[in-house]
C-alpha cells in the first residue's frame, strides 16, 4: 500500500471505468433498435464518451511499463488465482442466469487462461508477464539511441503495417503484440524522459484537451457526413492518434503528486472490473440485458440509469476484491513457498 501513488492509481480507476462505456458502446448498443433509429445528441453520446474511453488499454499498459513488471513465481500464481477465481464465480452466476450446467464448462472455468474465447487481455497480458524478465533484460542494456531505434521499429510494425497496413501481426491493437509494444513505451518514458513536472503538467493538459475534443469531432465527422472510413477504425489500440493521447494523458497523470489511502485501497480491486463483466460465462447475458434497458426507457433516462448501475457495479467489485483477495493469498502463499522450495532444491 505505501509503495503506490495515489496519481497513478486513480488514473487506473478512471481507466477502468471508462472501460465500462467502450464495452457498452461496442457491445450493448449494436444491438439497439433505438440507437440504430436515433440521430443527433443521443447518436453521439456514445460516440463522444468512447473517444475519451478507447484509450484504457494503452494507459493500462504505460503503468505497468512505467514501474516495469518484475516477474516472481508469486505473481504469476497470483495472477492466475485471481482469474481462476472470478472464471470459476462467473460460472457459477451463468448457472444461476439458467445456463445447463456442463462438467466440460466447469472444467475450463479453472483454466482461466485456456483457449476458450473471451478474455483477449487476460491471456496478452499473461504472456506480457511471462517474457517481462526477457524485455527489461534487453532494455537494461540499450542505450538510449538504441532504445529509440527498437521504439521506431515497434512504430512501424504495429502503426504502419498494423494500423495502416491492416497487417496480420497488429491489425487492431488487441493483442500480445500491441501490449509488448505499449510497454517498451511505457518503460522509455520512465527511464529516459525528465522534463519540468510544472512544463510537463501543462502541456501534456493542453496537447490531452486538444487531441481528445479533435479525436471526437473528426470521429463524428466521419460518421454523419464523410462516412470514410468505419466507426470501429477510430477504436483500434494502435491508431497513432489514440496512442499519443494515451501517452499525453499518462504523462499528465504522473506529474500530480497527493497520498489518498482510500483511492489505494480501491485501486488494487480495478482489473475484477474487467474480468467479471467481459467472462465468457455471463457478459452475452450482460450486454443483452443493456441492450433491452436501452430499448426500454427514454433516452435521457436511460443514460442516468446506466451510469447508476455502472457506479454501483464498479464500486461492488472494488470492495469484494478484497474478499477474494482474503481467500487466494493464503493459497498463493502457499504455492510459491512450494515453488521456492523446489526451486532451491535444484
Amino acid at each position: 500500500m505505501k509503495t503506490r501513488q495515489s496519481n497513478i492509481e486513480l488514473l487506473r480507476l478512471f481507466s477502468m471505468f471508462a472501460l465500462l462505456f467502450l464495452h457498452f458502446y461496442v457491445h450493448a448498443l449494436p444491438n439497439s433498435i433505438i440507437y440504430a433509429e436515433q440521430s443527433g445528441f443521443w447518436k453521439n453520446l456514445p460516440l463522444i464518451l468512447s473517444s475519451l474511453t478507447s484509450l484504457q488499454v494503452n494507459i493500462f499498459v504505460l503503468i505497468s511499463g512505467w514501474f516495469g513488471i518484475h516477474t516472481t513465481p508469486k505473481k504469476v500464481i497470483d495472477f492466475y488465482l485471481m482469474c481462476a477465481f472470478y472464471s470459476i464465480l462467473t460460472y457459477c452466476m451463468s448457472l444461476g442466469m439458467g445456463s445447463a450446467f456442463d462438467i466440460k464448462d466447469l472444467v475450463v472455468s479453472f483454466m482461466p487462461f485456456s483457449l476458450m474465447k473471451g478474455w483477449w487481455f487476460v491471456k496478452a497480458y499473461l504472456f506480457l508477464i511471462l517474457l517481462a524478465p526477457l524485455f527489461n533484460k534487453a532494455i537494461e542494456n540499450m542505450s538510449k539511441r538504441e532504445f529509440i531505434y527498437v521504439l521506431c521499429a515497434l512504430v512501424l510494425i504495429n502503426s504502419i503495417y498494423g494500423f495502416f497496413g491492416q497487417q496480420t501481426i497488429n491489425p487492431s491493437g488487441g493483442n500480445f503484440m500491441q501490449l509488448m509494444y505499449v510497454y517498451f513505451i511505457g518503460r522509455f518514458l520512465a527511464l529516459h524522459v525528465h522534463v519540468d513536472k510544472d512544463k510537463l503538467r501543462k502541456w501534456t493538459a493542453i496537447i490531452s484537451i486538444i487531441g481528445v475534443v479533435l479525436y471526437a469531432a473528426v470521429w463524428m465527422l466521419n460518421d454523419n457526413y464523410l462516412h470514410l472510413v468505419k466507426s470501429a477504425t477510430f477504436l483500434n489500440r494502435n491508431n497513432p492518434w489514440s496512442m499519443i493521447n494515451s501517452i499525453s494523458i499518462f504523462l499528465f497523470f504522473t506529474t500530480l503528486r497527493f497520498d489518498s489511502r482510500i483511492i489505494n485501497w480501491l485501486a488494487i480491486g480495478a482489473f475484477p472490473v474487467y474480468l467479471i463483466h467481459e467472462s465468457v460465462w455471463i457478459r452475452n447475458y450482460v450486454y443483452e440485458n443493456l441492450t433491452c434497458l436501452y430499448d426500454t426507457y427514454p433516452s435521457g433516462m436511460v443514460w442516468m440509469i446506466v451510469m447508476g448501475i455502472f457506479i454501483i457495479y464498479f464500486i461492488s467489485v472494488l470492495c469484494f476484491d478484497h474478499i477474494r483477495a482474503s481467500i487466494t493469498d493464503p493459497i498463493a502463499n502457499g504455492l510459491n513457498r512450494w515453488c521456492s522450495k523446489l526451486i532451491m532444491k535444484k
